[in-house]
């Protein structure tokens, strides 16, 4: 299918690697059945996920493997706090599971949205996904397991790769682009970055396209990498546009001054705990201070920003939007968006309030049906595992209600 089959807006929801990697007890998708049933019930009907092709196809060598061992540590993804993907060292079933997912998401009208951040595992598979032609294969051999499997028609659209051009965990591309830094551009990338990415993209979308014409295709992006690429590039290779946007992202900076960046930013790294000699006025030892012991206030002073500049921050989404609204347009593709729209990382945890993050959701459903998004998300914490979140059903089903006009 093609997602221009799909003549209603979309309410989309991010599930990334979580899907797959976090299917323990607790984990929030031990069952995919009551997951996708959640999910339908909170009104949404379309779901973006990591397919992993980088381990669904063979490997370089033509062998192939059902197991993976996944190991926490890269990414935000770490030992018992992680906020996406594992927490725990877990094995993963990428081809099983992803053909599983599919086929319940189909038995429930869910839409799937097939995309990749090529996560590593501890077998390091995607280090050898190199040049455009690794990623062109990877991607063909796991469509063509799909199709194997009848899995193909209810795939929305297959995004290449996430956020182009970053991604540390695309080793190669990574390498590519480190090698030509100089000379460093004051803002993004040089020229020759440039040339560079989007060559290697027209590459692999315009070669996916030929081989799959029945499927759409896309790499999506963070709003500044994409407003540079709009001034010098004409889309294409792209079916649709998925352009990630947060409000945090404005030049006004409400989270600036707040501890977001020194606190919300590192958690679940190996450093959350530090010394304080204050923490025992008896004896005067150090004792190991916990990092989220600054939650409460650093919570108080992001919340309070929100609210002193939701105006300002409102107008500047609104602005953003009918500029990706415009360029879609000129393209002659749909847009929307899979990720946003407070800020980038939040955390389900005891003294931080979902306020910020529920009022942006809101906003941007209805910014993104004045402008016409195809579909939209309420963030990229839309999750089983955040808790509080997940659990307010009516919140979710007003936004979804907003998203597709019903």
């Amino acid at each position: 299918m093609k997602i221009t089959d799909v003549k209603h807006p979309l309410a989309i929801t991010m599930w990334d690697s979580s899907w797959i990697r976090r299917r323990y007890a607790g984990g929030g998708f031990e069952s995919f059945d009551q997951a996708l049933d959640e999910l339908k019930e909170r009104g949404y009907n379309a779901v973006r996920i990591d397919a992993f092709p980088h381990m669904v196809a063979n490997a370089p060598d033509g062998t192939n493997d059902e197991r993976f061992l996944d190991v926490p540590g890269v990414s935000h993804h770490k030992y018992g706090f992680a906020q996406w993907g594992n927490q725990w060292t877990v094995y993963i079933y990428p081809r099983r599971d992803l053909v599983d997912f599919i086929r319940k998401a189909k038995q429930r009208g869910i839409y799937v949205a097939l995309s990749t951040w090529l996560k590593p595992t501890w077998e390091h598979r995607n280090e050898l996904v190199e040049g455009p032609e690794g990623l062109i294969r990877v991607w063909h051999e796991t469509l063509c397991f799909l199709q194997e499997n009848d899995c193909l028609d209810n795939i929305l659209y297959v995004d290449v790769h996430n956020e182009i051009p970053r991604g540390a965990v695309n080793t190669w591309l990574a390498q590519q682009l480190n090698c030509m830094k100089l000379p460093v551009a004051p803002h993004g990338y040089n020229d020759r970055q440039k040339t560079f990415y989007r060559t290697y993209f027209h590459q692999v979308l315009s070669t996916l396209k030929q081989r799959w014409p029945d499927l759409s295709f896309t790499a999506s992006y963070e709003l500044d990498i994409f407003l540079s690429d709009a001034k010098e590039w004409d889309f294409r290779d792209f079916d649709l546009l998925d352009v990630h946007v947060w409000a945090q992202m404005a030049p006004l900076g409400f989270l600036e001054g707040t501890g977001y960046d020194e606190n919300i930013r590192r958690f679940g790294d190996p450093d959350r705990f530090y010394l304080n000699a204050a923490m025992n006025g008896y004896t005067g030892s150090i004792k190991a201070m916990a990092g989220d012991f600054h939650f409460e206030s650093v919570n108080a002073a992001i919340q309070q920003s929100w609210q002193s500049n939701r105006t300002q921050l409102v107008e500047w989404l609104d602005e953003q939007m009918q500029t990706i609204a415009r360029i879609g347009r000129e393209a002659g593709i749909p847009v929307g968006n899979t990720e946003g729209w407070g800020s980038v990382f939040w955390l389900e945890h005891p003294m931080l309030e979902w306020d910020m993050v529920k009022d942006a959701g809101l906003t941007a459903a209805k910014l993104g049906a004045k402008h016409g998004y195809a579909f939209n998300c309420q963030s990229n914490f839309c999750e089983p595992q955040y808790l509080r979140l997940w659990r307010d059903v009516d919140y979710h089903r007003e936004v979804t209600s907003t998203i597709r006009g019903i």
